[in-house]
């Protein structure tokens, strides 16, 4: 396979989790967590729906995920190989802990109805532990930053969008497993939202338009 098509691999799949996690993560968990926390019983009942939603995108985050990990890996290898491979090892890494997080939202089948402080407790430990992934995803993105900056092809607001945002996961993620200080990784979250989002997102439109042109790779 040529750089070409990883490229074209990588990007989409990029652009798809950006559309999955928008959804599932973004409006549908958001919704389903609120409900269950301030509605009666009867009516968070009819969000299960929505909780499907969560469970069908946290799967194919899954999926894109371990996708990515190996075509990150193959498309930055000739750039430099070890960094690709910790690159590559931190990111099914964060995927595992998404995974195992997914478990907690999982056990919330049988008690959606019966059992309002269980299924809270579930949201509260799946969230807790994607936290923990996210940090180790934010030294992911930072290497990743740093080898799109050894690629020489990729313009050079990228690969610092992408920095920025890997720094950003982390700072941001860090301060949130400390509940003191809460407050401030959200209002941290706000002002690093568009820097979070730009550095992956930037690169999948590049991968896509022009990634691994004029270069070759093979399995």
């Amino acid at each position: 396979m040529n750089l070409r098509t990883i490229a074209k691999i990588t990007g989409w799949s990029l652009v798809a989790m950006a559309v999955v996690s928008g959804v599932s993560l973004g409006y549908a968990y958001e919704e389903v967590f609120q409900s269950i926390q301030n509605e009666p019983l009867q009516n968070a009942a009819g969000h299960f729906r929505l909780f499907r939603i969560v469970l069908l995108g946290l799967f194919l985050t899954v999926i894109l995920d371990f996708t990515v990990s190996f075509t990150f890996y193959k498309f930055f290898e000739t750039d430099n190989r070890i960094i690709s491979l910790i690159s590559m090892i931190l990111r099914i890494t964060y995927t595992l802990m998404l995974v195992f997080a997914a478990l907690s939202l999982l056990d919330c089948r049988t008690i959606w109805t019966t059992d309002r402080a269980g299924v809270v407790a579930n949201f509260e430990r799946f969230m807790f532990i994607w936290t923990g992934g996210l940090i180790i995803f934010g030294f992911h993105l930072t290497l990743i930053g740093f080898l799109m900056k050894m690629h020489k092809k990729i313009p050079k607001i990228l690969w610092i969008l992408t920095l920025m945002a890997g720094l950003s996961y982390i700072i941001v993620h860090l301060l949130k497993i400390i509940p003191s200080l809460e407050q401030l990784a959200k209002s941290l979250e706000t002002i690093l939202m568009l820097p979070m989002a730009a550095g992956e997102l930037g690169l999948a439109i590049w991968l896509i338009v022009k990634g691994g042109k004029n270069r070759q790779a093979s399995f």
